[in-house]
């Protein structure tokens, strides 16, 4: 509320704030500004609380109006939803009764239905009855293909008397028409049915519709029936020979080429019919064979090996004539159920009788196969002069075992393949063995021993060469699990022992002629040696000989072999030279000295005399072998020679370089004429010596 009520109030309100009368004058003027815009402020505000009134009244009609159009509205909506829910009602018994006549529409077309099929069903089976009587298969054919769609169509009402009656009808029907069809096939093939050809090819439609079992089952008669006049035959005793094989397959071609002409294509080609015709023959010659071996005591490898031969030649002629007449079939996911799509086994249906029965076939192969060793090795000649220079008899060897599996290949590739690869396991055995006990015998000729071994070794390494692919041709010929099992690493090793026979055999050659010039080194009085000059004798002589052995042997061996055994040779001449040293009591400076000087003269002359034609790594890779090797002699007598302070300063350099080292050092103090006790230092070396 204002607090100034009126126009007085203000003014005596502003006397009041200035009682100065004088201070009014100037403000009167602003007085009445002030009372005029008061006065028109008033004015505004009593138009406007006029208008409000007059809007609210306006609002209150308009909300009275709406409350009573919606008092309508709802009023009009519950009349509206009765009505809905009458017609709904009306609606759902409409629907109802649709929905029964659509029932009984149905009910009703299946009904009439299901009757025409089984009419249709009756009517069929009238027919069929009447077509298999007068044998008209075609019509047959068809009117069993119709009966079973007809009968999918009554597999939900199977057990309704009815369906059941006629269904049982139909599988008597089906089983006579069975019977019918074999007792056909079987006359026509005796001649005494008069049926036609294009009826037969009619029955065989119909077999189809009959099913895959059935077809088998008809296959498997006739093929019996054809069989059967072969399997009395050579079941009489005059027939039951391995003599009569070849005759067994003669009967075959003429029985096929029979029934070709008989037959004239009634059985359709992908039913390879002749493929179980032969399978049938072979499953009854397989019998009959059996029992012939089984009887037989002794039996004549050769008729034996006539006999396996004539059968595999039978099966491969088989195999190679099925493969190539059913090709379009063969290996193919045929839509047919009828197409053959593999060919059953022919190749050892017959054949795999024979594998027990063939160690008298082994027996002979190794026979001829030791008997064959013996006398190439009686004509082995050492041709030195020859190119190669080898055993003429391994690559005989070798020759015949390939010919010994090629022709076993042509009999098995199991069981008696494997015993041949065991065979010739064998024969490499006896190889080895005579060829060692030859290397001993060659002992009492001191030249041709020498030739001897380096072609025994020369001959070692060729058949090392040689037995992997050995072992690969085995294993070609070999099926699994057989070619599995196949391995000749210990027939490598019988080689290996033939080479080390031969290295140890010309090393004790060496030896024995070396050994007196080394008796004449301990001769010598070492510690009053004075005369310092050339090599030593015995070192001449030690090259003398070694320039003669090496000269021998050199143009023979191999580059690889010979570098191999020169290096066994120096390891030889450097161990015998050291333990001829330990032999010597007592050396003297001036003795050392001839020894180191010994040492230098013979590893000069290992590699002037080793020189191979053409330089090679071979070459050089022996050259530092040799200086390697005879450093240990160089090093030995270097120690000798020190000083005790010297020798226990260096010892350990020498134990870190060679293993010998600790069962040196009592022989190298022996030579120095000191105890253990004078070389404390080395006591860690006399502990592993303990």
């Amino acid at each position: 509320m204002n607090p100034y009520s009126s126009n007085f109030d203000c003014i005596k309100h502003i006397n009041t704030l200035f009682p100065n009368e004088q201070s009014l004058v100037g403000i009167d003027t602003e007085i009445e500004k002030l009372q005029s815009e008061l006065t028109q402020l008033q004015s505004e505000l009593q138009e406007d609380i006029h208008e409000h009134a007059v809007m609210q009244n306006k609002i209150w009609r308009d909300v009275q109006d709406v409350e009573q159009l919606s008092q309508g509205i709802v009023t009009e909506i519950q009349e509206i939803k009765q009505k809905a829910e009458k017609s709904e009602d009306l609606v759902y018994s409409m629907c109802k009764d649709i929905k029964s006549l659509d029932i009984a529409k149905r009910n009703l077309t299946f009904s009439i239905a299901a009757l025409k099929k089984f009419i249709m069903m009756l009517t069929a089976i009238e027919k069929l009855k009447e077509h298999c009587r007068d044998k008209k298969y075609a019509e047959v054919a068809n009117l069993l293909s119709a009966f079973t769609e007809l009968s999918q169509y009554f597999v939900k009402f199977q057990n309704i008397p009815q369906i059941l009656e006629i269904n049982g009808e139909k599988e008597q029907l089906i089983k006579d028409l069975k019977l019918q069809l074999i007792d056909d096939f079987i006359l026509f093939q005796k001649g005494t049915n008069l049926m036609q050809i294009k009826d037969l090819q009619d029955a065989c439609q119909t077999v189809e519709h009959l099913g895959l079992k059935f077809r088998d089952e008809l296959i498997q008669k006739v093929c019996k029936y054809i069989i059967s006049p072969y399997q009395d035959l050579f079941q009489q005793i005059e027939n039951r020979s391995l003599e009569t094989t070849e005759r067994r397959y003669a009967w075959m071609a003429r029985a096929i080429k029979d029934f070709d002409t008989k037959t004239q294509n009634v059985f359709p080609e992908y039913w390879a019919v002749h493929c179980q015709i032969y399978y049938e023959f072979c499953a009854v010659t397989r019998l009959q064979i059996t029992d012939i071996l089984e009887s037989l005591k002794d039996l004549d490898v050769a008729v034996l090996m006539k006999a396996l031969q004539a059968t595999l030649k039978f099966e491969q002629k088989l195999n190679d004539e099925m493969k190539k007449r059913y090709e379009e079939w063969l290996g193919k996911k045929n839509s047919n159920q009828f197409a053959i799509s593999e060919l059953p086994k022919i190749k050892g249906a017959i054949s795999d009788s024979f594998e027990p029965y063939l160690r008298p076939y082994i027996d002979s192969e190794e026979r001829e196969l030791m008997l064959h060793i013996q006398n190439i090795l009686n004509s082995d000649k050492l041709d030195v002069e020859g190119d190669l220079k080898m055993l003429n008899s391994s690559m005989s060897m070798f020759a015949y075992f390939k010919q010994l599996l090629k022709r076993a290949s042509q009999y098995s590739r199991t069981q008696v393949m494997f015993d041949i690869q065991k065979l010739i396991k064998k024969a490499l055995k006896r190889y080895s063995d005579e060829i060692i006990l030859k290397i001993n015998q060659s002992r009492n000729n001191e030249q041709h021993s020498q030739i001897f071994c380096c072609f025994v070794i020369n001959t070692a390494e060729y058949c090392k060469e040689t037995i992997p692919g050995l072992q690969e041709t085995m294993v070609q010929h070999l099926d699994s699990p057989f070619s599995d099992q196949v391995e000749l690493s210990n027939e490598e090793e019988y080689f290996n022992s033939m080479m080390n026979k031969s290295i140890e055999t010309l090393l004790i050659y060496v030896d024995s002629k070396i050994d007196q010039f080394y008796q004449q080194m301990l001769k010598i009085d070492w510690n009053e040696f004075e005369n310092m000059g050339d090599a030593s004798k015995y070192i001449r002589d030690t090259i003398s000989f070694l320039e003669g052995h090496i000269k021998t042997i050199k143009d023979i061996l191999s580059e690889s072999y010979l570098i191999f055994y020169l290096n066994k040779l120096v390891v030889y001449l450097n161990n015998k030279f050291i333990n001829s040293v330990f032999r010597i009591k007592k050396i003297s400076e001036i003795g050392l000295s001839q020894l180191m000087l010994d040492v230098s003269e013979l590893k000069t002359n290992l590699v002037r005399i080793s020189k191979l034609k053409q330089e090679s790594k071979s070459q050089q890779s022996f050259n530092n072998f040799v200086q390697k090797t005879l450093s240990r002699s160089d090093s030995i007598l270097k120690l000798i020679q020190m000083s005790i302070e010297k020798f226990v300063e260096n010892f350990p350099d020498y134990a870190k370089k060679y293993e010998s080292a600790p069962t040196d050092l009592d022989k190298i103090l022996g030579l120095k004429q000191l105890r253990r006790q004078d070389v404390p230092q080395l006591n860690k070396f006399f502990t592993k010596i303990n």
